[in-house]
């Protein structure tokens, strides 16, 4: 066997390795929120409270977290420009698990001191407390302009 054959043979795991890294990098699936270490990619608080949150995935795989959905809205207005795999909030219903948007219900109401006080949260089912259900472009439209920093107590 020549100097060639064998140098190949030892490269080939190498490059084996060097093709799954790549592949996982490029990766669009979700991640779970770390609770108390993962910090917001909007407004930088620690992520804290398994009953609030969601995520941003992009098309490219870079993950987004987020404390509040409040923070995620403004976050997602201002990233037009950007497509994402998977958009996801918390249940407050369901706590400390991702879904995706479009399979929550929202409601606005004094019951759900989220954390940047917006009073928001999303339910696998019906808000618990009566209060109207928005779907997620009920929400989008109505919260279109929101800023955090106009609802943080």
């Amino acid at each position: 066997m020549n100097n060639t054959n064998k140098t190949f043979r030892k490269l080939i795991p190498n490059l084996f390795l060097l093709l799954t890294l790549w592949l996982m990098a490029c990766s669009t699936d979700p991640e779970p929120i770390a609770f108390g270490e993962d910090h917001c990619s909007y407004c930088k608080m620690k992520i804290a409270d398994p009953r609030f949150g969601g995520e941003l995935v992009s098309s490219k795989g870079k993950v987004y977290k987020f404390d509040a959905m409040e923070c995620l809205l403004p976050y997602l207005n201002e990233s037009k420009e950007d497509e994402f795999a998977h958009i996801l909030g918390i249940a407050y219903d369901d706590p400390g698990k991702l879904i995706a948007v479009e399979n929550l219900n929202f409601a606005i109401s004094e019951n759900y001191p989220s954390p940047m006080g917006a009073h928001l949260a999303g339910f696998r089912d019906q808000p618990t407390d009566g209060s109207k259900s928005l779907n997620w472009q009920a929400l989008q439209d109505q919260l279109s302009e929101f800023k955090p920093s106009n609802f943080r107590e």
